[in-house]
């Protein structure tokens, strides 16, 4: 993190504070309207992770989004190596209602529907950016670091249906046996949960679609932000900004919040499609400032939450007896 951010700090004094500055003043409050736009691809999201439990008692839509609004938050603000969320989310789900093996595999299977769905949006970026660009060094290492993600996705895709989570099961219960955390003897029949999930082709697909129009419509970010930065720049320029954007975000998932790394990925993307450093820093701060406005919010309510929910009385449990979440 230390290094993460001395590394933001360092791009922004080389390239020019008082512009990014000026840059930054110039969108002003339209950082708000930022904000308040990635609701949309937001719910999307939410609507992806709900069809993956698509059925009879599934659980509002609301839970689901209210769930995705903290992993966000989560794996945006804390150093949780962007994946701690996908098990705050799933907390979230068994209080309301969930059983935890349920919850935790629905968050493993709508992971992979994310990520399957990331790969093909940033392989359309890719070849949006060639058309536009052409080929060059800068591109050939893109194109090398999309098949590592792909080498990648299949590892984690094939170690569901080999039994990775049957070892982490029995690994939990025999941690449950020698220390006697409920919690974790709870996640007996994650195995099977996940891949009951699994075969529901249908709802997979369904998962897939709205996730896909999430990052579609995710563009529309950046599109909005280079217009308040006084850019008018074409949707293909907006797709390939944001697809390899994320792309370069997921990539240095170790760095919490990719900081710095965000950073000097839009510098070389916006570079290839003619745009200076200090607005490509500019349109990364904004991401950012998002981040916070919605990140800070769903963190505060998540552990009001988290405190409401450890104050209940025990004879008063939260449908504890229930599948799938349901709304309060």
């Amino acid at each position: 993190m230390l290094a993460g951010g001395f590394l933001l700090v360092a791009l922004i004094a080389y390239f020019g504070f008082e512009a990014v500055a000026e840059d930054m003043r110039q969108i002003g409050w339209g950082l708000v309207a930022i904000a308040l736009f990635h609701l949309v691809p937001m719910l999307l999201s939410a609507l992806g992770w709900q069809a993956v439990h698509r059925g009879p008692g599934n659980g509002s839509i609301l839970v689901y989004l209210q769930a995705r609004w903290v992993r966000e938050a989560v794996n945006g603000l804390l150093p949780v190596g962007q994946v701690g969320g996908q098990f705050v989310g799933a907390r979230i789900l068994t209080n309301h209602g969930a059983k935890a093996p349920v919850a935790v595999a629905g968050s493993i299977v709508d992971l992979s529907m994310e990520v399957i769905t990331q790969f093909f949006f940033g392989l359309l970026g890719l070849v949006l950016l060639v058309a536009a660009h052409g080929l060059d060094r800068t591109v050939f290492w893109l194109i090398v670091g999309l098949c590592l993600a792909a080498l990648l996705l299949s590892g984690f895709l094939l170690a569901q249906r080999w039994g990775l989570f049957e070892l982490v099961e029995r690994g939990l219960t025999v941690m449950s046996a020698v220390t006697g955390l409920a919690a974790v003897a709870g996640m007996a029949g994650l195995h099977d949960a996940l891949a009951a999930l699994n075969r529901k082709r249908g709802n997979l697909a369904f998962s897939m679609f709205w996730h896909s129009l999430s990052w579609l419509i995710g563009a529309g970010e950046i599109w909005l932000t280079l217009y308040l930065l006084g850019h008018h720049v074409t949707i293909a320029e907006a797709l390939i900004l944001e697809s390899l954007g994320q792309a370069v975000r997921s990539a240095a998932f170790i760095m919490p919040g990719a900081l710095g790394v965000q950073e000097g990925g839009y510098i070389v993307l916006g570079g290839l499609l003619g745009f200076s450093p200090d607005i490509s820093l500019s349109l990364s701060l904004a991401k950012r400032v998002r981040e916070l406005l919605l990140g800070l919010p769903a963190l505060l309510t998540w552990q009001i939450g988290e405190g409401r929910f450890l104050l209940r009385k025990p004879e008063t449990p939260p449908l504890a007896g229930t599948s799938h979440p349901k709304a309060d």
